[in-house]
Order: structure tokens, then C-alpha cells, then sequence
């Protein structure tokens, strides 16, 4: 599915899309703030690393295809267009030579989730209808049989908002892999679609 094709997706408070350029001081607001980045896998950004993020996203996002994917989305608000978070969908990270998204570190059918809200939105439910709307475009429109997410243990938040979705714990992976430095534990969580024919 190429850049194109892709049309927000509307719930019944927000709307999702993709980001674009202007998104990036709606952004920087929330992502450089500590008390929104303390379970990202990131610290607090200054304006040159926000810009830096959101170039790659929208880099990412040029190259996906079909098959391999990268895709960052503005949560905003459905009554005003405030942007109030943003999410990322992708089962691929990296961008060959040539431009395009090479194979994924994910398992064939397989594609992660992530999301961070501004504080200023926080436990109001957006989060929860944010991602229940990617997980079922992820299901319904990418074809995906299973949706992993990773959350650090402290992070009861998030930690109840994907077990809400019928996201569960995946034992197979260590709980103690932190790429990030942030010395807490890392959970890993997947979700299999309730229709493993559309993987």
C-alpha cells in the first residue's frame, strides 16, 4: 500500500493521520518534554532531533510498500485538528540503496505498534481509541496475523491500555532487552488477528 492509498482514519473522537512537515512543532512540544518521553525509547528531544525523527518518518513512509512498511501517523483531535500524539506502524526499518524498504525485522505477517500522547491528553481514552483503530487498519488493511508492541514494565499505563485490546505478555522474548539505556524492563506484547486467514 503506497503513500497514496493510505486515508486517515477516523474514530469518534480523533482523526489519524499521516504526518507531514508541519506537524513538527505540535510534535517537539511533547517530545521533548520528560514527562511524555519517560517510557520512550528516546530522552527528551531538542528541535534538531525532532526534525531529524520526523524527516526519517516521512522518509520511511515514501518507501513503504505493500509488503514492507513504515508509517507515522498524527493522532489529532476529529473537532479541531490539534495534533495531541503520534503513533507509528512498520514491519521494516531500514531503506536499501535504491530508496526502498528493505525486508523487516519482523516475522513474515508480523508488524509493530507504538504510540506516545502530549501529557496535556493523557488518561482521557485517546491513547486506547488511537490504537484500536491502528490495530484493526494493521489487520484489516495491511493483512497482518499478529501485532507486537514493547513497553517498559513501569509503564502501567500502557501496559492496561494493550491489555484493553486483548494484547497479551510474550514470554518468548527477554523482559530485560533495553536497547535505550533507560534501565527499566522491557515487556513485549502481541495481539494474533481474530481472522489468522487475512495473514
Amino acid at each position: 500500500m503506497v503513500l497514496e492509498e493510505i486515508r486517515p482514519l477516523v474514530t469518534d473522537r480523533l482523526v489519524l493521520r499521516l504526518v507531514d512537515g508541519s506537524d513538527e512543532d505540535a510534535i517537539h512540544q511533547y517530545r521533548s518534554d520528560p514527562a511524555a518521553t519517560q517510557y520512550l525509547s528516546h530522552a527528551p528531544f531538542d528541535a534538531e532531533a525532532n526534525r531529524e525523527r520526523l524527516l526519517q518518518l516521512l522518509a520511511l513512509g515514501k518507501a513503504s510498500t505493500g509488503q514492507w512498511f513504515n508509517y507515522g501517523w498524527a493522532i489529532t483531535l476529529r473537532d479541531s485538528g490539534q495534533v495531541i500524539g503520534d503513533a507509528r506502524t512498520w514491519n521494516s526499518t531500514a531503506l536499501t540503496e535504491a530508496g526502498v524498504l528493505a525486508p523487516g525485522e519482523h516475522a513474515a505477517g508480523h508488524a509493530a505498534l507504538a504510540y506516545v500522547l502530549n501529557p496535556s491528553h493523557q488518561h482521557r481514552g485517546y491513547g486506547r481509541e488511537a490504537a484500536a483503530a491502528l490495530v484493526s487498519w494493521l489487520f484489516t488493511r495491511c493483512g497482518v496475523s499478529t501485532i507486537v508492541a514493547a513497553v517498559y514494565e513501569p509503564n502501567r499505563a500502557s501496559v492496561r491500555l494493550l491489555q484493553s485490546l486483548g494484547f497479551q505478555r510474550d514470554t518468548a522474548v527477554p523482559s530485560h532487552q533495553d536497547t535505550a539505556g533507560k534501565a527499566f524492563p522491557l515487556l513485549m506484547f502481541r495481539l494474533d488477528s481474530p481472522h489468522p486467514s487475512s495473514g
